[in-house]
This record gives structure tokens, sequence and C-alpha cells, in this order.
């Protein structure tokens, strides 16, 4: 239970960072978790068909909250809830629940930000054309009554990380657009992108010529069900069964030509995009993390060996020191990172290399260190520990998940290195790819 009043709260979660409007969002989101997702925890992942326990916790909390139309503009009857620091504190409240109900809630948020931002912020007339065109379409799904989900369909199977890694400016991208007339045709395989398969709308990553890199790169919206869209099967994972991972196939699909957006303009507002999950995938985490403390606090006062409670013993409270104390220290700092976020008049962009290396580096330590915490306390609980009715091994499994995301911990460190030497992480170069534009 979510105490606001202590001043534990009120230490981890500081007026400068967190305001009443954020407070507010965090309460109302984590007497959801405990009242919803906390109760059937054990069951999610099994879950298979999501008809049971999944569906109907993502319709009260996409729908009945309204979180699936936060990026959705209040021109267009949505939340425009734009601030990070508030996405953030969502993120964790609802991780320490699930952590994929938590990432299917994040990503529609993901999928629309492109358009939204475009529609927004008015990067150049053709954005703005472009944003308004795409909010004028489908917007309207998201704010009614039935459960709708995005996807911001971006890996490949044979380039994932290669896509987030934007020295690469888009020229591992395999799935190829070309304008003919008034539309858009689309072909190539996606894979891996969260709430594929269930998504009614679709935030397509393509190229139109890898030679020609960013200024050929495209953003385009597809709807689903649409002509030419298919799936495979999802994945049945270790964990995260509540987040859908499945492959996207385009065979000649065709869309009006106002669903896209390309070059330059596009790529920029890709840039900021895949940049902003990083305070909030920091905030998923560290709920993992909470959640599995929780559980292991409770258990090691309860759980009697030696003669007194385990959590009497010197050795079993360092290992809760130590979560407690990094669950601390990993709240300040995607709460700081988020608050620069929402400041980009004073801290710069998103996309400065500057603020991706900041970004990378809170994503990073915090997304490689929580599974070796998890791990440790893993020890404390030991067989108690991996049998899933007493909730620990779901926080075990779940964790390793999280620092694959953003293109993974080797990729947020390398981001970090660029901002103190010229350290070439690029696919292309002397025994790497051969670069698709010649060099030029």
């Amino acid at each position: 239970m979510l105490d606001q009043t202590s001043q534990w709260y009120k230490l981890q979660y500081p007026e400068c960072f967190v305001d009443e409007e954020a407070r507010m969002m965090q309460k109302m989101l984590a007497d959801f978790v405990d009242q919803e997702i906390m109760p059937v925890r054990d069951k999610i992942d099994d879950d298979v068909t999501h008809q049971e326990i999944i569906n109907p916790i993502l319709k009260k909390l996409q729908v009945d909250l309204g979180c699936q139309k936060n990026m959705i503009p209040k021109d267009y009857g949505g939340n425009e809830l734009l601030s990070i620091v508030i996405g953030a504190l969502k993120q964790e409240q609802i991780a320490r629940g699930d952590y994929g109900i938590s990432m299917h809630s994040a990503v529609t948020d993901w999928g629309w930000t492109p358009a939204t931002l475009a529609y927004l912020m008015e990067p150049s007339p053709e954005a703005k054309a472009w944003g308004k065109a795409v909010l004028d379409e489908f917007s309207s799904m998201f704010t009614g009554n039935e459960h709708r989900a995005a996807c911001f369909n971006m890996s490949e199977a044979e380039s994932a990380c290669d896509i987030e890694n934007l020295t690469n400016e888009g020229k591992t991208i395999g799935v190829r657009a070309k304008l003919e007339g008034d539309e858009w045709v689309i072909n190539g395989n996606k894979f891996w992108a969260s709430n594929a398969g269930v998504a009614d709308l679709n935030c397509v990553i393509c190229n139109i010529d890898p030679r020609l890199g960013k200024d050929a790169f495209a953003l385009i919206y597809v709807p689903e069900p649409w002509l030419g869209v298919s799936h495979g099967k999802f994945e049945v994972k270790c964990g995260m069964q509540a987040d859908r991972n499945t492959a996207t196939y385009f065979d000649d699909v065709r869309v009006p030509k106002s669903w896209g957006l390309q070059g330059p303009v596009a790529w920029s507002i890709f840039e900021t995009t895949v940049s902003a999950p990083m305070p909030l995938n920091s905030g998923h985490t560290i709920g993992i993390l909470q959640g599995a403390f929780d559980v292991l606090n409770e258990y090691t006062a309860q759980r009697v060996a030696g003669g007194r409670s385990i959590n009497q013993h010197l050795s079993a409270a360092m290992i809760l020191g130590e979560m407690a104390s990094f669950i601390t220290v990993g709240r300040a700092a995607f709460l700081e990172l988020a608050h620069e976020y929402d400041h980009m008049d004073i801290y710069g962009a998103w996309d400065t290399r500057s603020m991706v290396a900041k970004g990378h580096a809170i994503h990073a330590y915090i997304t490689r260190t929580v599974p070796d915490l998890i791990l440790k306390g893993m020890e404390l609980m030991g067989s108690y520990g991996y049998v899933r009715e007493n909730h620990y091994e779901k926080y075990y499994r779940d964790a390793p998940i999280a620092k694959l995301v953003m293109g993974g911990s080797h990729l947020g460190y390398f981001a970090v290195c660029r901002e103190f030497y010229n350290l070439d992480y690029s696919s292309f170069g002397p025994g790497k790819l051969p670069d698709p534009t010649g060099g030029i």
C-alpha cells in the first residue's frame, strides 16, 4: 500500500520532482494495482488466451481509468498526458504488479508518440499535417469505450538494436516503403514489437532506400485488420505473458499517403520517440524490484530459521538493505531524468548526445543491476522463492527481460561512452556491414 503521508514516501518522491497532479495519478494507479493485479499476479502468466485475467485487467486500466488515451491530444478528446515524470511513476506502479501489463499500456502510449509530437510540437508544416491526418483518422478509436492497443512496430529479426542505434541513421531497416501515386506500399517483416498481433494501430518504421539513410526514412501508420498485414504465432516467454510479441508481415500493404511522413523531419521525430522510454522503462524496472522486495520483506519477517526470523540474521539484512538502497538510488535517478526530460528548455532535447548518454546511463545501470539483486533475494527464500503462488519467482523471471529493452544495455553503455570519446559503434565500417550509402 502506497502511504503518501509517510516521511519515507516524501523522501522517495520529493516535491521538486513530483507535484500534486503526479501524486494523484500515482495513488490512483497504486490502488488499482493493489486491488486488481496483486490478487491474481501469480495466475497472469498462465492466462494463455488473455481472456480470463489479462484482458479484463487491461480493459479496466486502459478504458475505465482512461490510460489508452493518455497520448491523445485534448483537441481530440484525449488526456494529453505528456509529463514524463507522471509516465515514469505510472509504469513503476503497474510493473510492481505485472511488467507485461505495464508494457502493454506503455507501448500504446509509445505508438501514438510520433503523431502526437508532430501535431503538438509542429516541427514542420508537413509534420503537423501528418499528425493531424493520423489523429483525424484513428484517435476516436482510443477515446471510446472499447479496449484498443497501439504498436510501435520497429524491431526486425535481422536488425533490432541496430535500428535503435541512432548512429546507423535507419540504414539497417529492412522493411521497405515506396510511394505509388497517393499511396504508400509497404513490404517486409517486423519481429518482437510489443503489442504486435493485438494492436489496432501500428506505427511502422520503414526505409525507402537504405542508400539515402535518414533522407529516406519513413514513419507510416497502418491500422489492423488491414489487407496485406498478417502475423506469426505469439511467442511463449519466460515472463511478461501479458505483453504480446509476434512477427508482423507486410505484403504489398497500401495505405494513404497522408498516413506517412518521410525524410529528416521523420527521422528527428523517431530520434525523440526512441529516447522517450529511458526514464519510463527505468521506472518499470524499479517497480519490479519494489514488488520483489515487498514479497521478500514479508517472507523474511514471518519465516523462522535458527530460532529467529530470517530478517534478523545479518546476512539477510545485508541483502534486504542492499535492495532497499538500490530502490532509493534508482528511483531518484529515474525521477531526476524524467524531470529533465520535462524541461527541455533548461536541459536540452531528448535526442542530444549528452541527454541520450544520460538516459542510457541510468537505464542500463538500473536494468543490469536489478536482476542480480532479485537473484540474491532468491537465496533467502529457498525453495519457496521459485514456487508460483509465493510471487517472488515472477519478478525473478521478468527482471532480466527489462535489460533487453531499448536496444539492450550494451548499446546503452556504448552511447554513454560517446559522450566522452568518439566510440564507433555503428554497424558499418571495416570488418562490419557494407555501408549501403557507399560511404557518402
